[in-house]
């Protein structure tokens, strides 16, 4: 049998602790409290005028406490270069009150202020304080120097190039302030330059002198330059002279050449043409008179014409010698070549000066001396009347036949010659660029 249970009792849920309780009623008034806020905000704030709120409002709303803290930063700096710049503005001005005579160092304490401090005030002003303070310089230095420069300048402008540097430098050793013997140096580099100014000029003068071949003015031109040069304008001066000379002497041996060369020309067209026109008709001392009054007229031909004279004495000499041999011949039995190939035997009767007369068995026949061969020239003179083993006959016997326009035998007898070891050069010049060679042309 079983036992009766206990009653039933109804279960009752768990209740919240007081603590979760606040805490909820604290959260949800919190949660209202803003709510509230959002509206009542809502409400006030103007739709037309309100931003939206993003990156571009937040930066705007943060610009503008920086601008102005970079304002007042900014007028802070320049407030302070302004004060800086006042304080070495006053420095430079102190030292200026108390040292007018040092321009220099005012000029440069001026330029400190306008360096350091360019766009500020007191710059601007410290620039018109440095403007005014080389103006000071400048007529101080004019006035110091200004006597010794004319001096020197005057010095220059004669030319004294080395005597106004001088004057400049006697200047410069007197003095005791850097700042004039600066101005000397200065002044000494002016001159030297002018000086090279005055070389350049000087050589485009001489080029025209020169151009004009007039070297004698060239060459006074750079000696009067020299004088006064400074050392290395005297040395281009001495070597445009060494130049000038050169060309002088080349421009008076030219000048000597071409009055020689007319000279011979002269004597070419005129003398030379007679005195050919007589050897060719074996007229040798008409000739050699010729030449000796020639000769003494004409002192600039003395050498040429004494070999002129020389060769036609030795052409005379070869016919005299053929001469000599002839005569002695006179009546005796012989045989005349003659140039065109006859031949004339006979008793040798007369020997007149162009002829030679001979009895032919019933009469008589002359025979011109210029018909006669040339081999019966040379064999009755070689070996006979001149000494065949001496080669100056061979030589006589070369311009004989360069005299009769017999260019073939003078070549030949002059080779001969040669070999015997003669004397032949002479012979030879004549033969080849002598006047008779010259004149020879102008006889065909």
């Amino acid at each position: 049998m079983s036992t009766p249970s206990e009653p039933l009792l109804p279960v009752e849920p768990d209740r919240p602790s007081r603590l979760k309780l606040w805490l909820l009623l604290a959260g949800g008034g919190v949660a209202a409290a803003a709510l509230i806020a959002g509206l009542l905000l809502g409400r006030r704030t103007d739709p037309a005028s309100a931003e939206p709120a993003g990156p571009a409002s937040a930066e705007r709303g943060s610009a503008r406490p920086a601008t102005k803290r970079e304002a007042a930063a900014e007028k802070t700096h320049e407030s302070g270069e302004e004060r800086q710049a006042k304080e070495l503005f006053d420095v430079a001005e102190a030292f200026e009150r108390a040292e007018p005579g040092e321009y220099e160092q005012r000029a440069a304490r001026w330029r400190e202020v306008v360096t350091k401090f360019p766009t500020s005030s007191w710059g601007r002003k410290a620039d018109e304080r440095h403007r005014a303070a080389l103006a000071s310089l400048q007529a101080f230095l004019d006035r110091e120097f200004e006597s010794t420069r004319k001096d020197a300048q005057a010095l220059a402008a004669a030319g004294h190039f080395v005597d106004a540097i001088d004057t400049i430098s006697a200047f410069k050793t007197a003095q005791t302030r850097d700042l004039l013997r600066r101005r000397a140096d200065l002044e000494i580099g002016v001159l030297e330059n002018s000086s090279r100014v005055a070389f350049n000029q000087g050589v485009a003068k001489a080029k025209e002198l020169t151009t004009r071949q007039n070297y004698g003015a060239a060459v006074a031109l750079f000696e009067s330059m020299a004088e006064g040069a400074i050392p290395e304008v005297a040395r281009q001066c001495r070597l445009a002279l060494d130049q000038l000379r050169k060309a002088t002497e080349a421009q008076a041996r030219d000048a000597e050449t071409r009055k020689g060369d007319d000279v011979r020309k002269a004597f070419r067209d005129g003398t030379a043409a007679k005195l050919l026109g007589l050897v060719r008709t074996r007229q040798y001392d008409e000739a050699l008179k010729e030449l000796s009054g020639a000769a003494a007229a004409n002192a600039d031909l003395k050498e040429d014409l004494a070999a002129e004279r020389a060769s036609i004495a030795d052409a005379s000499s070869f016919w005299e010698g053929f001469l000599k041999a002839l005569r002695a011949r006179t009546g005796q039995e012989a045989t005349i070549l003659l140039a065109d190939g006859k031949r004339w035997t006979g008793r040798i009767s007369k020997i007149q000066a162009d002829r030679v007369v001979m009895d032919v068995g019933d009469g008589t026949i002359e025979t011109p001396l210029d018909r006669i061969h040339a081999d019966l020239l040379v064999g009755w003179t070689l070996g006979r009347t001149l000494p065949a083993e001496d080669p100056v006959s061979y030589i006589k016997a070369a311009l004989f036949f360069f005299c009769e326009g017999r260019d073939d035998l003078a070549k030949l007898y002059l080779a001969t010659a040669r070999e015997l070891n003669g004397p032949v050069d002479a012979a030879e010049k004549v033969f080849r660029e002598g006047f008779l060679r010259a004149a020879t042309p102008l006889r065909k």
